[in-house]
């Protein structure tokens, strides 16, 4: 994994995969190597470079990340690209959407929203407020709450499998350590969306609790070039619970003609 120095010194690790159009790839949050397992080899199997990005962990204000993913983006050298982020990487990738169309072409939106909701606020809330305790729930309690928070019951449903789930949630919380303090904020971002020309999906899934299909379909509302789509029978972790369905939405729409 090679890295890049942006923001007087910050270092931001990616990965580069496959040839052709450059597509980048933007997860703040969520499992490691998020986008490696389904969405990095379909994109390389389509004919595209997919490279994927890991900010810095530590939190910062919206606008300071935006920055630094801007700046990664120019440091990538792919001229302009694709761009896909997921949830916080998503609100990201929208403030490059308004302030820099010099490096984008087109854009999937996942799982994302462009304003505050009641339940989003306090949910962020808790876990700033959990983070500011420092404590450190038992592996075995974190991993039981990211699969709540973020599978469909369809997965629960299929007992084998969310087992597989629950070790790998407690192996991830055993190798971080202390919850980190969620990145962010919850500024609105629909006013600004609505003066993006560029064609835009957004993807939401079903049982999304922490981003609810109807916040994505705001966002695509806004956009005058934007189009939603629904997946079914999953939730935050769709890209991973209905990859097939996901991967194909995405590819298609990078692959469907430019708008004249």
């Amino acid at each position: 994994m090679a890295t890049l120095t942006v923001g007087g010194g910050r270092q931001v690790r990616y990965r580069r995969a496959g040839s052709g159009p450059p597509v980048v790839l933007v997860a703040a949050g969520g499992p490691g190597d998020f986008w490696q397992v389904h969405q990095v080899p379909a994109l390389a199997a389509a004919g595209y470079e997919a490279i994927t990005l890991e900010l810095p962990e530590a939190a910062g204000p919206r606008d300071e990340l935006t920055a630094l993913l801007a700046e990664s983006v120019e440091l990538l050298g792919t001229g302009r690209c694709g761009l896909v982020g997921f949830s916080f990487g998503a609100q990201l990738v929208q403030g490059l959407l308004v302030h820099r169309p010099d490096l984008w072409t087109r854009a999937v939106l996942v799982a994302t929203r462009g304003r505050p909701d009641p339940v989003g606020g306090a949910l962020l809330s808790a876990e700033r407020a959990l983070h500011a305790a420092e404590v450190q729930p038992p592996p075995r309690y974190q991993a039981f709450f990211q699969a709540v928070l973020h599978l469909g019951p369809r997965t629960w449903e299929r007992e084998g499998e969310i087992l597989d789930w629950l070790d790998l949630f407690e192996a991830g919380a055993r190798a971080g350590g202390v919850p980190a303090e969620p990145p962010g904020d919850q500024a609105d971002q629909l006013a600004a969306l609505r003066g993006v020309t560029g064609p835009v999906l957004v993807l939401g899934f079903q049982y999304d609790l922490v981003a609810p299909p109807r916040l994505g379909r705001e966002v695509a509302e806004a956009l005058p070039a934007g189009r939603y789509r629904e997946i079914p029978d999953c939730g935050h972790y769709g890209c991973l619970e209905r990859p097939g369905t996901v991967n194909e939405a995405i590819v298609g729409f990078l692959n469907a003609p430019a708008p004249r």
